[in-house]
C-alpha cells in the first residue's frame, strides 16, 4: 500500500509545481490588464489554476495523512518539510486571501479592481505556494536529515526569508503600478545586459557547485573499510579512520534513551562508563587471525575454477558467462553439518580478480571471502584456499564478492547444500532450483538453473519431494507451486517449527534468499513457476510429459504467522545491549563522481554509511525502516538474525532465523542477534545495484582491524 501511495504522491508533486507556477503568474499579471474585459478574462483563467492547485494540494495532504497513518516515520522527514512546512502555508493563505479576490474579479470587474489585485496580499500567496510546491518537485534532491528539528528550523527560516523577499518585491511593484512610485528608467540595452549578466552569474555559480559536489563525492584512490562513522547504538556516533577504532570507544555510554526511526522510544542497554576504557586498552585483533582450522584432514575438498565460457540455456540462447568449473550455475557443493571443508579458488579469468563468499554460513571472519575486508581479491592466475567447519545445515549458496554487481550477474555463483549429520526428513527427490536473470544474445531472460523454458521431469506418485528455491537474482522473485498441497519447511536454510499445509500461496523470495518446499507427489502433474517467467519452470508428472497451468492469483505467504512458536533466546520484549535504527531511503545526488539515485542508510552512502559497533557477547537489536520505493534484501554476513516483528506486530508463528531480511517499501522490520562471531562484517542490500549505489555498511567488533583496503593496487571492489 505504501508503495502505491508514494508513487501517487510523487506524481502529484510533479504536477503540483507547474500548476502553482502558472497560477502565480496569471494572478500576478491581472494588475497589468489594460481594460475591464481583459481583466475579467485573465481572472477567469487564473481561477481554474488556483482551484486545481488547491485540489492537488489537498490530494497531497490526503496522501500524506494516509502514509502517516501507516507509520509516522514514513513521512517524518522530507515529506513533513515539503508538504506541511513549505507547501501548506502558501496554500492556506491563497485560499483565504487571494482566491476570493480573483474569484470576485472573474465575476465582476470595476475600475478599482487592478489596484486591489496588485496588492502583495493577493499576489504573494500563490507565489509562496509555488515555492512550496517546488520543494515537492525537487524533493529527492533535498539533503538527507540527520536532525529533524534542525531541518525544520532551517527550512522554516528559508520559507520566512523568501516570503519576506516576495512581499518586498511585490509591494514595490504595486507602488509602481498604482503610481505611488516611479520605476527607474533603463535603456533596453542596459536591461538586456543586466539580465544576461545575472544569468551568466547564476549558471556559473550553479556549475561551480555541481562540479565541486561531483568531485567531493569521488572515492579516494584507496581507503579502508574502517573509514566513516561509527554508530554505537542509541544515536551515539563518532567519526572513524583507517587506523583502527579501539580509541574511538570512549563515549558517554549506551544507556541513553532515544526516539528510534519507527517512532518508538527504547533504551540501548547500559554497559557502564568503564567499558569504553576497557575497549580502548584491549589488544587489537586483525581479521587474518580469525581463520578456520589450519590443521586437520578435511572431510570434503572442492576446487572452484573461475573461467570464461559461452553456454546455452534450454531455449538455445547463448550466455557469454563467467563460470565456476565451466558451468552455470556453478557446481553444487554438498557437505554435512560439522564437517571440515577445504575449498580452493583458482582464477583463470584473463583480467579479472575474484573472491568467493559463502552466503548464509557463519564462517570465521577471515574465511568470509569479501575482497577489501577479509582478503585481497585473487588475481588472474592466482589461487586462494578457504578452510572452515560447517555449523549450519540447509540450503545456502556461494558467489563472488568482488565487483559482485557484475560477477554474480555473469555467473560466478552456485548452490551449497548442507545435509544434517543424521538425516531427519529423508526425501525421494531433492531438487535445487536456482533462479537467475541472464543477459543472452537474444536479450535478458529468467531461468531456473539453465532452463528458461518448461523443464518436464518424472516423479512417481507418493514420492517425497523437496524443492530448494534459491534466488541468486538482485530482484525479489515470486514462485508458485500448483497442483498439490505443500509445506514451507525452511527459510534461508533454517528449519520452520511445525510447518502447516499450504495451497496456492505466492512464495516471495528475496534477492539472495531461499525457501525449502516439501510435498508428496500426487497422481496428477505439479508445476513450479516463477511469476516473471510463467512459460518456464518445472513440471513434475508420472510420465515426465504432463503439466498444469500455473496460478499466480493466490494470497502471499506470510512467514510471520506460519508454523508454531517455540522458545528462543530473546523476543520483542527482551532487553538488548545495543539498538540500531536504520532508515533505508533514496536521494538524488552525486556518487563517486556520477549523478545517481543514491541508496542511503540513515542518509549516508558507502563508504560513509554507519559502521555498527558491537562487543562480543552482546545481544543486538536492529530496526529497519524502508522509506524508499525499492525492495531492499538486507544481508548481514557472519550472523543469523531472529525476526522479532514486522510493522510493530510481533512474530506469532515459528521463530524465523534468517541471513537476508527483505524490507519492502513502507515496511518496518525488527530483528535481533547475538554478537558471537568477532570480525568486520559486511551488512548490505543484496540487490547489488543498490549496493553499487551506496547501500553498504559494516558490523564491526570493537578492537578488530583489517589490513586490507579498497581500490589501489589491490583492485579490491567489495560491492
Amino acid at each position: 500500500m505504501y508503495s502505491n501511495l508514494a508513487i501517487f504522491d510523487f506524481l502529484v508533486s510533479l504536477i503540483l509545481f507547474p500548476v502553482w507556477l502558472l497560477a502565480a503568474l496569471t494572478v500576478r499579471r491581472l494588475a497589468t490588464r489594460p481594460d475591464t474585459r481583459r481583466l475579467r478574462r485573465g481572472a477567469r483563467i487564473a481561477v481554474p489554476f488556483l482551484l486545481l492547485g488547491l485540489l492537488l494540494a489537498a490530494g497531497r495532504l490526503l496522501l500524506f495523512s494516509q502514509m502517516a497513518g501507516l507509520n509516522w516515520a514514513l513521512v517524518g522527514d522530507r515529506r513533513v518539510i515539503t508538504t506541511l512546512l513549505l507547501l501548506l502555508p502558501g496554500v492556506l493563505v491563497t485560499l483565504v486571501l487571494s482566491l476570493p479576490k480573483v474569484w470576485s474579479a472573474a465575476r465582476r470587474s470595476g475600475p478599482e479592481e487592478p489596484t486591489a489585485l496588485a496588492a502583495p496580499r493577493i499576489t504573494v500567496p500563490p507565489q509562496l505556494a509555488a515555492f512550496g510546491a517546488a520543494g515537492g518537485f525537487f524533493e529527492k534532491f533535498l539533503p538527507p536529515d540527520r536532525s529533524a528539528a534542525l531541518n525544520y528550523l532551517v527550512y522554516g527560516l528559508i520559507l520566512v526569508a523568501f516570503a519576506g523577499w516576495l512581499v518586498f518585491r511585490n509591494r514595490r511593484r504595486a507602488d509602481r503600478l498604482t503610481g505611488r512610485t516611479t520605476a527607474p528608467q533603463r535603456t533596453r540595452g542596459r536591461r538586456v545586459a543586466v539580465r544576461l549578466g545575472t544569468t551568466v552569474v547564476i549558471i556559473g555559480v550553479l556549475g561551480a557547485l555541481v562540479t565541486l559536489e561531483s568531485q567531493r563525492s569521488r572515492f579516494p584512490e584507496t581507503f579502508s573499510m574502517m573509514k566513516g562513522t561509527m554508530d554505537y547504538g542509541g544515536g551515539t556516533t563518532f567519526a572513524a579512520d583507517h587506523e583502527g577504532h579501539g580509541g574511538h570507544a570512549a563515549h558517554a555510554g549506551h544507556g541513553s534513551t532515544a526516539t528510534n526511526a519507527l517512532g518508538a522510544t527504547g533504551t540501548t542497554g547500559t554497559h557502564g562508563t568503564g567499558h569504553a576504557a576497557g575497549s580502548a586498552a584491549a589488544k587489537a585483533v586483525t581479521v587474518d587471525s580469525l581463520k578456520g582450522p589450519k590443521t586437520g584432514t578435511p572431510d570434503r575438498r572442492f576446487t572452484l575454477t573461475a573461467q570464461e565460457a559461452k553456454l546455452k540455456l534450454a531455449s538455445g540462447r547463448t550466455v557469454d558467462a563467467w563460470t565456476f568449473n565451466g558451468q552455470i550455475p556453478g557446481p553444487e557443493l554438498r557437505m554435512k553439518q560439522g564437517e571440515l571443508v577445504e575449498i580452493t579458488l583458482v582464477n583463470k579469468l584473463k583480467d579479472t580478480p575474484v573472491s568467493t563468499h559463502w552466503h548464509g554460513l557463519d564462517v570465521p571472519n577471515g574465511e568470509d571471502g569479501v575482497a577489501g575486508v577479509t582478503q585481497d581479491a585473487v588475481a588472474p592466475g592466482g589461487t586462494y584456499t578457504y578452510r572452515f567447519r560447517v555449523k549450519e545445515r540447509g540450503s545456502f549458496w556461494y558467489h563472488s564478492h568482488q565487483s559482485s554487481s557484475e560477477q554474480v550477474q555473469r555467473g560466478l555463483f552456485g548452490p551449497m547444500i548442507i545435509d544434517p549429520a543424521e538425516p531427519t526428513r529423508p526425501v525421494d527427490q531433492d531438487v535445487t532450483v536456482q533462479a537467475h536473470s541472464w543477459d543472452t544474445d537474444q536479450g535478458p531472460t529468467l531461468a531456473l538453473g539453465t532452463s528458461d523454458t518448461l523443464d518436464r521431469r518424472t516423479a512417481r506418485p507418493g514420492q517425497k519431494m523437496r524443492l530448494r528455491l534459491v534466488n541468486s537474482d538482485v530482484l525479489t522473485r515470486t514462485f508458485t507451486l500448483t497442483g498439490v498441497p505443500y509445506k514451507v519447511t525452511a527459510i534461508d536454510g533454517m528449519d520452520i517449527n511445525e510447518p502447516g499445509e499450504l495451497t496456492g500461496r505466492r512464495l516471495v523470495v528475496a534477492g539472495a534468499g531461499r525457501l525449502d518446499v516439501e510435498f508428496t507427489m500426487p497422481n496428477t502433474p505439479v508445476r513450479l513457476a516463477a511469476e516473471d517467467a510463467p512459460n518456464a519452470g518445472i513440471a513434475f508428472s508420472a510420465d515426465g510429459r504432463g503439466s498444469v497451468e500455473p496460478r499466480f492469483d493466490g494470497p502471499e505467504f506470510d512467514k510471520t504467522s506460519y508454523g508454531k512458536p517455540t522458545a528462543q533466546p530473546f523476543d520483542a520484549n527482551s532487553r538488548f545491549d545495543r539498538t540500531f535504527d536504520l532508515t533505508l531511503d533514496e536521494w538524488l545526488g552525486f556518487y563517486d563522481g556520477g549523478f545517481a539515485l543514491r541508496m542511503t542508510i540513515n542518509g549516508k552512502v558507502f563508504p560513509d554509511a554507519p559502521m555498527l559497533m558491537v562487543k562480543e557477547g552482546e545481544t543486538i537489536r536492529v530496526r529497519f525502516l524502508n522509506r524508499g520505493q525499492e525492495d531492499h534484501p538486507m544481508h548481514l554476513h557472519g550472523h543469523h538474525v531472529l525476526v522479532l516483528s514486522k510493522d510493530g506486530k510481533p512474530v506469532t508463528g515459528s521463530p524465523i532465523w534468517q541471513d537476508t531480511v527483505l524490507v519492502r517499501p513502507g515496511e518496518a522490520w525488527e530483528i535481533a542477534f547475538k554478537a558471537d562471531n568477532p570480525g568486520i562484517w559486511m551488512d548490505h542490500c543484496h540487490n547489488f545495484t543498490h549496493a553499487q549505489l551506496g547501500m553498504v555498511m559494516h558490523l564491526a567488533y570493537e578492537n578488530v582491524t583489517t589490513p586490507y583496503t579498497v581500490g589501489g593496487k589491490s583492485g579490491n571492489r567489495p560491492d
